[in-house]
């Protein structure tokens, strides 16, 4: 009967003992319970459209404003070309010597003629006003005055004619000694020393330093975006230098029939001697358009799983929900929202920590 009572009573404690426990539990349970359900503050904003920007990147060439092909109209031996591709050269150099020993004995030839001529129009002129004044006072016939002012015009004619011939044997001979006609440097070279040089025949070419322009081709689609003295940036990855402001300066009106392309230049600054930038490096032209109104939201506000991409909403309740929602063009100002969010809708603008549907926020 003793055992039966303590046997009893065991029973009874250890039920207490549970009882307690339980009720513990569930008054830590109850005390939690207000702090996980309690609103959360976030920052949220409401959905509108404001005007989208549209950004396009087209691949160019980098090449020099200026480049001219040095050539002759003379054929003869090349008598001075020290030069070497990649050379600097200063406007008045002289680059290119051509053998003239025609031209300079067919210009001493011209000059003694144009002497003799010269000589010959002083002694028509005595004559012709020694008539004249013969004439006047009835001492000359009419026939000697037309005689002599034949023959006066004729000597006029005859220096006319040399110096003529003497001009066209000094242009000439100016083919024969080519000079830089700007500072640049000698892009390429045709021709060496001892070459025998041909009319309209290239001999070496030169680039203009310091004002370099970008080539770019577009496609038709987007030839339209194109505007004269359009602001563009340019990168140009192997001389360091991103984000430099260019300026477009043509436009082909004539694109290729085969590949639709047009060829549009870019100026770039004044660079300074001793730039990177180089003819023939390649660069990205960067071009911001407007485009049509859409509804853009901080990058912040975007929320990814795998390869979908959502944002938080807020119900009438102020309960968070999640939203799945399709992107579109991505700028400085935000991402741009093409489905899934309708003007006016209150969104969560920055998730700085995990967030739950369901769970009740304040707004900020």
């Amino acid at each position: 009967m003793k055992y039966r009572i303590m046997n009893i009573s065991g029973r009874l404690l250890s039920a207490l003992a549970v009882l307690m426990l339980m009720g513990i539990s569930c008054s830590s349970s109850e005390s939690e319970k207000p702090a996980q359900d309690e609103p959360l503050t976030v920052d949220t904003q409401a959905a509108e459209y404001v005007q989208g920007t549209a950004s396009h990147n087209f691949s160019g060439t980098v090449s020099s404003d200026r480049t001219v092909n040095m050539s002759t109209k003379v054929m003869g031996r090349i008598t001075q070309l020290d030069l070497e591709e990649g050379d600097y050269v200063s406007k008045g150099d002289v680059l290119i010597q051509i053998k003239d020993d025609n031209l300079q004995a067919q210009k001493n030839q011209v000059e003694s003629n144009l002497m003799a001529a010269k000589a010959a129009l002083q002694n028509a002129k005595t004559n012709y006003n020694r008539i004249k004044n013969l004439y006047e006072q009835n001492s000359a016939t009419k026939k000697e005055l037309d005689d002599i002012s034949t023959k006066y015009e004729m000597a006029k004619s005859k220096v006319n004619t040399a110096e003529s011939k003497l001009q066209e044997i000094e242009e000439m001979l100016n083919y024969t000694r080519l000079t830089a006609p700007f500072n640049g440097y000698v892009a390429s070279k045709m021709a060496t020393e001892g070459d025998m040089a041909s009319p309209g025949q290239p001999i070496i070419a030169l680039e203009q330093e310091g004002i370099m322009k970008v080539k770019i081709t577009v496609p038709e689609s987007n030839i339209s975006l194109f505007n004269y003295d359009d602001t563009v940036t340019v990168d140009i990855k192997a001389a360091g230098q991103k984000g430099m402001t260019g300026v477009v300066k043509n436009i082909n009106q004539s694109g290729n029939r085969g590949s639709r392309q047009f060829a549009v230049e870019v100026m770039l600054p004044e660079l300074e001697k001793n730039a990177d930038i180089k003819s023939g490096m390649f660069a990205q032209v960067g071009l911001v358009t407007e485009s049509d109104r859409a509804i853009v939201v901080p990058k912040s506000a975007i929320i990814e799983r795998g390869q979908l991409t959502g944002l938080y909403t807020l119900t009438d309740n102020s309960e968070i929900v999640l939203r799945w929602v399709s992107l579109g063009d991505e700028s400085a100002n935000g991402v741009e929202i093409l489905s899934g969010l309708s003007e006016g809708e209150t969104y969560v603008a920055s998730v700085e920590q995990p967030l739950r549907e369901g769970r009740k926020v304040n707004t900020q």
